[in-house]
């Protein structure tokens, strides 16, 4: 694995994959104030070019919101949605808290498609290189982690381009099969070296800034 240096980018790439990671944890809030202020805060990066990952995600994770729904909206007892079904009609606390937890997980699945769409793969394995850095006085390598990672990247990136009909069976051994390396996965990574500056202190206090105001909300 090589380093080059690289100071295009707005922020570190660490800085992102930490500001994704504080999302993530603002995403778990109850409040549904606070899930309209993230969902506003996502909507312009999903409008300035995130739209086409996050519709492959939502895609990809249809059949898991469908279980979302059926098993939240029947998890709680209340008054049915449908009164002539009484039993076997979801309950209005059900299907409320099935509602929320799935725009949880599209706020998930959207500012992971904003991460995606802003940042080179390249980028945000440089940016876990340096999150994983400190792990080397536990004796793992940061590097041969975040080869690890690419590879694993590379392969979930072919596997949800890959258009062939296949049935279960045939996805589920595409699954667990070795993938096979390239020429192109055989040469050198190389890792973009870039320092942390002001702007990722700043973003960093604001994002603790921001988890904080959440939660008290």
């Amino acid at each position: 694995m090589e380093k080059a240096e690289n100071r295009g980018e707005i922020c570190h790439p660490a800085t992102a994959v930490v500001l994704w990671l504080f999302f993530m944890a603002a995403a778990s809030s109850d409040a549904v104030s606070g899930l309209i202020v993230l969902t506003i805060i996502v909507l312009p990066g999903i409008m300035s070019g995130g739209l086409p990952y996050f519709t492959r995600y939502v895609r990809r994770s249809r059949w898991l919101l469908l279980v979302l729904l059926l098993v939240h909206s029947y998890s709680l007892p209340g008054t049915p949605v449908l009164a002539g079904l009484e039993s076997f009609s979801p309950s209005r606390p059900g299907l409320y808290g099935a509602l929320k937890q799935i725009w949880r997980l599209l706020l998930i699945l959207a500012s992971l498609a904003v991460l995606m769409t802003h940042l080179t793969r390249a980028s945000l394995l440089t940016g876990l290189y340096r999150l994983f850095i400190p792990l080397r006085g536990l004796g793992i390598e940061p590097e041969r982690l975040a080869v690890r990672i690419w590879l694993t990247l590379d392969y979930a990136e072919s596997f949800l381009n890959d258009g062939r009909h296949l049935n279960f069976r045939q996805r589920l051994g595409q699954m667990f099969s070795m993938p096979e390396l390239d020429a192109a996965q055989m040469q050198p990574l190389v890792l973009t070296e870039q320092t942390f500056g002001r702007i990722d202190i700043m973003c960093i206090l604001a994002a603790i800034c921001a988890e904080l105001w959440l939660k008290n909300w």
